[in-house]
């Protein structure tokens, strides 16, 4: 049964994460988005971050302007809203080791799971959402050559 659930809300965040139009009034460019490393453990599986890389490597990988454009776009119109889910989503696992280590209500514990759970699968649809963006505006060969220094920048 919770398996079930589970696969049903993660079909729900999923849906709903692909079929909203989310707009930003600030623009955020790949080279104004700091070192953050810190949301790595608040997604529901192992998350693929090429931002670095991206930033660090852009003239080797030949990047053009309109390539630049596209990945803004996307960093202007989701990536506050990652922060945002990173945050909440750390903010109720320290409420849940409380609950857990404090004899709480459990009720309340199973509800914050819950919680936890649908924030970490609407995080990461928008991180497939990300790498999504960067496969299509990159060429084929460019999104390889991504892949090649994030695994040498990870050793």
């Amino acid at each position: 049964m919770r398996k079930v659930i589970t696969f049903v809300l993660v079909l729900f965040v999923w849906s709903i994460s692909f079929s909203e139009e989310e707009q930003s009034t600030t623009t955020i460019t790949i080279d104004q988005i700091n070192e953050d490393s810190w949301m790595d453990n608040s997604f529901l599986t192992k998350r693929f971050n090429f931002l670095p890389v991206l930033k660090k490597y852009k003239s080797q990988l030949g990047l053009t302007e309109e390539q630049i454009k596209i990945l803004n776009d996307f960093y202007s119109k989701y990536y506050k809203k990652m922060e945002e889910l990173a945050k909440s989503i750390q903010e109720k696992e320290k409420q849940l080791n409380s609950l857990v280590l404090n004899g709480g209500d459990p009720k309340k514990i199973k509800d914050l799971i819950v919680e936890i759970a649908k924030e970490k699968a609407e995080l990461t649809v928008y991180n497939i959402k990300e790498v999504r963006t960067i496969q299509s505006a990159l060429t084929k060969e460019q999104f390889e050559k991504l892949k090649n220094l994030t695994e040498q920048s990870v050793i």
